[in-house]
């Protein structure tokens, strides 16, 4: 399997959205009369975790009229905040720090979408229009399209600091990333965290487990669980093939991150092709191994 754009096309993932976005409208609303289905199937599955995450914070705090919210047309209402774009319609938003939930739920704050979140600024909004038409260039909108359906930037940052970029597994297809303000960096960030929402969506859909096994990240210069190295092996070959294809046509910092980047991960990837045969032998599913091995090899030979 040489084509990416088929490596990254799932049909079992769709199956499992559709199943996982009915089961929690079958929760949320059990036996009552139910809204018609939100139109696009992507944000319909990241609205339903939305929708899910706010009715069980809600109920924890004994907030009534926030879970009555959540349980009856959350979803429908949120639509409001949808942003159109070349890939479709997606949700853009730029919460302040202070409204990030911390829990031991999750390693990192994250946000879900309520009553009275807002869309994020329209320079914000054109930034991540712009960077996903960018992913989609890049030959990769497949992938941004359908594992991106909600973006929540979490602050700007300056070309030589860290930007830090995040999902988690409570909301899939929901993007949480710093940018720089350039929608070719950002674009790669779309897509480091979308590689990391399908690989979840994949597992879950095909009732995969990694089994229990350690391998050295250079990523993190230390040794990571089979999970974690998996991702890496997955998430960063396609921030490098979407950077080698934006890289002409950036200039300034943008071009200095990006060229940066690219050359980092050649150099990493470089360092894993023995552990990534490795950790594809603990995936008991030649299908997915195929796919996966197809986006890390094309990524070797940039």
């Amino acid at each position: 399997m040489s084509d990416i754009t088929a490596a990254l096309h799932l049909d079992a993932i769709l199956t499992h959205r559709t199943a996982r976005t009915a089961a929690i409208r079958d929760v949320l609303q059990p036996g009552g009369t139910r809204p018609p289905s939100i139109e696009h199937a992507v944000l319909a599955y990241a609205l339903a975790h939305h929708q899910l995450e706010g009715a069980e914070a809600a109920a924890h705090r004994r907030d009534s009229s926030a879970l009555a919210w959540y349980r009856a047309d959350a979803s429908h209402d949120l639509m409001r905040l949808t942003l159109d774009t070349g890939l479709g319609p997606r949700i853009v938003v730029a919460p302040p720090g202070d409204q990030m939930i911390r829990t031991p739920l999750a390693e990192t704050p994250y946000y879900v979408l309520g009553r009275d979140t807002a869309p994020a600024a329209a320079h914000l909004a054109a930034l991540a229009s712009s960077a996903f038409a960018h992913t989609d260039e890049a030959g990769l909108g497949g992938l941004t399209a359908s594992h991106a359906a909600v973006v929540c930037l979490t602050g700007h940052r300056s070309p030589d600091q860290i930007v830090r970029n995040f999902t988690i597994t409570r909301l899939p297809a929901t993007i949480f990333t710093d940018h720089i303000g350039d929608p070719l960096v950002l674009g790669r960030d779309l897509v480091h965290e979308a590689a990391h929402n399908w690989l979840n969506d994949a597992l879950a859909a095909l009732q995969i487990t990694i089994p229990e096994a350690v391998f050295f990240s250079p990523w993190r210069n230390t040794e990571r669980p089979a999970f974690g190295f998996l991702h890496a092996c997955f998430a960063f070959p396609l921030t490098a093939i979407y950077t080698a294809h934006a890289l002409p046509a950036a200039s300034g910092p943008a071009r200095t991150v990006l060229a940066d980047h690219l050359r980092q991960q050649r150099s990493h990837l470089a360092r894993t092709d023995d552990d990534f045969a490795q950790v594809l032998k603990l995936i008991d599913h030649e299908d997915l191994r195929q796919r996966l091995e197809a986006v890390y090899h094309y990524a070797r030979t940039l």
